[in-house]
Formats: structure tokens, C-alpha cells, sequence
């Protein structure tokens, strides 16, 4: 695994839980063609709300992110990357992700919650704890060009 400056299929985000036991460090979003398309839609869906105070985002069924928890045996750089910015480009070879340490969650209800001014974060729910996971914000449109 290495970082890009030039946008790839993956992207390296940090994470937040609001869980008392289980670490929640940083996700993964993979950045697909179909991915992109999809989020383009979402953009044009969200525009005509933007004057709309009431809305705060629209919800979306979304799997395309995996959060994991840092790892002093596995990829121990990923803390010192993500302690400098919010999310970072990554290149990875093939079968790296099956190394990196999952939450202890058993996550499920994976969501995309899209806000008005074309920012996003991911998040997702523990199975049997309801715990949250969530990543950052950031640009669809960013993402999107």
C-alpha cells in the first residue's frame, strides 16, 4: 500500500465511533466508474434542496466503504498518514485489504448520507450493538470529476 497524490480507486478516510470498546480508526471507499455515476445522480438529486433549511441530508443504502481499526503489525503507516489529513489516496496490491484489522463490530445498515452542499460520509451500525461508525466528510464533487 502506498499514497497518491493523483486520484485512485481507493480512498483512505478517517473514522469516528461512538462505541466504548471497539475502535473505529479509518475506512476505506472504493472509487469505482459505476461508483462515480451513482454519486453524480445523488449530487443532481440534492441540488434543487439546497434552499431547503429544514433538510439535512438524504440517506442512501451504500456498501461501497470498509472501516477497520489501526494495526501495529499491518500497515502501521496508516495512523502517521492519517494524522497529517482526513484522507489520503491509496494504490493497493492485490489481497492487502483481507490483511488490514476489522472493527470487532459485526457492522451492517451501511448508509451514505448526502448533504446539500455535495459533501457525504459514509457510516455504519453495529449488528448486535447499534453502535455507530462513521467517516469524515467529504466532496462528492471532488470525487466525482
Amino acid at each position: 500500500m502506498k499514497t497518491s497524490l493523483q486520484q485512485t480507486e481507493y480512498l483512505l478516510i478517517k473514522t469516528m465511533t461512538n462505541s466504548e470498546w471497539d475502535n473505529g480508526d479509518f475506512a476505506i471507499i472504493h472509487i469505482t466508474g459505476e461508483w462515480k455515476e451513482t454519486q453524480k445522480k445523488r449530487l443532481k438529486s440534492v441540488k434543487p434542496l439546497e434552499n431547503d433549511y429544514d433538510l439535512k441530508w438524504l440517506n442512501y443504502a451504500d456498501t461501497n466503504v470498509e472501516f477497520f481499526r489501526f494495526s501495529e503489525e499491518t500497515h502501521p503507516e496508516i495512523e502517521e498518514w492519517l494524522s497529517e489529513k482526513d484522507s489520503v489516496f491509496i494504490e493497493l496490491e492485490t489481497d492487502e485489504l483481507k490483511k488490514l484489522f476489522q472493527s470487532e463490530n459485526n457492522l451492517n445498515c451501511y448508509q451514505m448520507q448526502v448533504f446539500k452542499n455535495g459533501n457525504a460520509i459514509y457510516n455504519a451500525f453495529g449488528k448486535h450493538t447499534g453502535e455507530e461508525f462513521w467517516t469524515k466528510e467529504f466532496s462528492l464533487w471532488e470525487l466525482t470529476k
